[in-house]
């Protein structure tokens, strides 16, 4: 112990003078690393967090004037985890913005630094007032081939600066060939533009010519040529018709096409020719023809037309002695039908010529409703379709063939039977062996009907012949639409079908229902229908609205009058022998709606025709008074 006293008594100033260096550095690395730690230095940023980019606002390079005040636009750096850092960017600069120069900024973060462009510009002072005018005449005259010399131009304010250097001078002269040429000086100080300009011309002592057609659109008119001569030496023209000009620009008419030689004489009795061939003048009438065609409630007008110098430029349509349309289109088709029509047929050169149009009123549809008693026989056909609906029991098979040849038919498109029973479908077996028949639709499939719930002699015959000639049966359901022709068939029923339990009329409840459309008319066809609750509940009035019903069941059929108001006939067709709806109340249903009704026992067959928008109707039809 004594020993350490000593010792520290011997060295008391040396480990005095230690310990207080020790506590100091103690402190001093205390502070720093807690500064390090709540103020981290731009490398400790790199370190922990990296920096993606610095972005800064404005340009990178900004104009200031001497003396301005420079406003900084803004910056900021993004770290690679999408922060956006400010206060961290160490900026540095050396702008000095009452000098004029070129400064830098940079703006450092982390090991990221980026540069912004500072341009200090001299302060203008305004240019005082402006001397710019041309030296030598503003009109300077040349012999061709002669080298055109600038004679130059002043440009200077009052207090001595010269700008000639800034003039810019455009256009160009061409010492080879004569004309007249300008010459443009434009200076551009302050914004203020300041233009002289100065004419050359180049003289030529050898004549030339040039011949234009004034107008190269077709015409029905004369048109005008000129001839424009060039050179000094210059005598006169000839002109095609042996008159002459001492003009250097001449007007010729010419009043057809062809080609025009003109011989331009010098003073020497030296000439040139030049020619100019006309082709767009046009003075005869087009021709052409027009035909209206009515059909399914509008009429369509077609032109043919020609015109063999200029063409064929438009078309007016007239209707009923009224303009229709002005078209370059050579159809078009009005929605109504007309009385009379013509078109004017207007070439390009404007000759025109009036067609007048025939209207022609093709075979519109026809729906035949034979009549062969108290059972359903409809043969339907446009301009080039035949469908034929039932035709009965087999014993009216001679009747219903009778009766299409009287019309004049070959080939029928399509046969439908409404259902499966021997009154509707039997005499069909008289058409497959007499007709060349497309398709066969039903609302089943005939072949095994019987077995499930047909009787015995609903098939007869039918099934016998479809398996003779090969045919096919092709099963109509509801919502198939099919297209013959110009008709189009949408089925709408029956929406189920009964089953053999059913009583001996079963099928009656599948009759096919099927509305046929043609042009805005519309027919609904029931075979037998007694159930129609079921199709109202299905479709719309937009749907079931029509204009003829064929009564189904030959007037023996139950029909709603909410029914009755949805389809809303204009004609009722009942195919009996007799008067089965007067004591219906259905009648009194269909005469509120306004239908007029024909019965085949009465009024024999029934023809009804439409146009398309237009229905008319015959009774007591003889079938070849309607032969094709």
């Amino acid at each position: 112990m004594d020993r350490l006293l000593y010792i520290y008594d011997k060295y008391k100033k040396a480990i005095n003078l230690f310990f207080i260096v020790v506590v100091i550095s103690l402190v001093v690395g205390i502070v720093c690393l807690k500064l390090n730690y709540n103020n981290p230095s731009n490398n400790e940023i790199s370190n922990e967090i990296s920096i993606d980019k610095i972005v800064l606002f404005g340009n990178n390079i900004i104009e200031i004037n001497k003396g301005d005040k420079y406003v900084e636009p803004g910056y900021y750096a993004i770290t690679n985890t999408g922060e956006i850092k400010k206060d961290d960017i160490l900026v540095n600069s050396n702008l000095n913005t009452s000098k004029a120069g070129t400064y830098t900024i940079k703006y450092t973060i982390g090991n990221k630094t980026i540069t912004r462009t500072i341009k200090v510009l001299e302060t203008k002072n305004p240019i005082s007032d402006i001397t710019f005018e041309l030296q030598g005449d503003n009109m300077i005259v040349l012999e061709q081939g002669m080298e055109y010399q600038e004679p130059g131009f002043l440009a200077y304010d009052d207090e001595g600066n010269d700008y000639r250097n800034q003039v810019i001078v455009s256009g160009n002269v061409d010492n080879n060939n004569p004309g007249t040429y300008e010459l443009t000086y434009t200076l551009t100080l302050d914004d203020k533009v300041y233009e002289l300009t100065r004419q050359v011309i180049v003289n030529n002592s050898i004549i030339d010519a040039t011949v234009t057609l004034d107008n190269s659109d077709y015409t029905n008119n004369d048109v005008s040529v000129t001839i424009n001569v060039t050179g000094n030496n210059f005598s006169y023209v000839r002109l095609p018709d042996s008159t002459y000009s001492e003009n250097l620009t001449t007007n010729y008419n010419i009043s057809s096409n062809g080609t025009y030689t003109f011989y331009i004489y010098d003073k020497n009795s030296n000439y040139i020719v030049r020619e100019i061939n006309i082709t767009n003048i046009d003075k005869d009438i087009p021709s052409g023809s027009c035909k209206a065609i009515y059909q399914k409630g509008q009429t369509s007008i077609s032109v043919t037309a020609s015109d063999n110098t200029s063409g064929i430029k438009n078309y007016y349509f007239y209707g009923d002695n009224r303009l229709l349309l002005q078209s370059s289109k050579k159809t078009y088709n009005v929605s109504s039908k007309l009385t009379s029509a013509y078109v004017l047929i207007y070439d390009k050169a404007g000759n025109y010529k009036q067609v007048n149009c025939e209207i022609e009123i093709p075979y519109n549809l026809e729906v035949h409703f034979i009549n062969v008693g108290r059972e359903d026989a409809i043969v339907i056909r446009d301009s080039s379709k035949t469908i034929f609906i039932d035709g009965g029991s087999y014993n009216k098979g001679d009747k219903i063939t009778n009766y299409l040849k009287d019309l004049g038919v070959t080939h029928i498109d399509a046969i439908i039977g409404s259902h499966l029973h021997y009154n509707h479908i039997q005499a069909q077996a008289a058409l497959l062996k007499n007709f060349t028949v497309d398709k066969i639709y039903y609302p089943q499939d005939l072949n095994t009907c019987y077995s499930k719930y047909c009787d015995k002699n609903d098939q007869k015959y039918i099934l016998d012949a479809i398996k003779k000639y090969n045919k096919s049966i092709t099963i109509m359901k509801v919502g198939d639409s099919i297209d013959i022709g110009d008709m189009n068939i949408y089925c709408i029923g029956p929406i189920s079908f009964q089953t053999k339990s059913q009583n001996k009329y079963r099928q009656n409840y599948n009759s096919l229902n099927f509305i046929l459309t043609y042009g805005s008319n519309k027919f609904l066809f029931t075979g037998d229908y007694v159930q129609y609750s079921n199709i109202l509940k299905k479709f719309d009035k937009s749907m079931l609205d029509v204009d003829v019903l064929k009564y189904p069941h030959h007037g023996n059929a139950s029909l709603s009058k909410s029914f009755v108001n949805a389809i809303s006939p204009k004609y009722v067709i009942l195919t009996n022998s007799r008067d089965e709806l007067s004591s219906r109340s259905e009648k009194s249903y269909l005469a509120n709606v306004g239908a007029s009704f024909y019965y085949s026992y009465k009024h024999g067959n029934i023809l009804i025709t439409s146009d398309g928008a237009n229905l008319t109707i015959k009774t007591n039809v003889k079938a070849s008074d309607y032969k094709r």
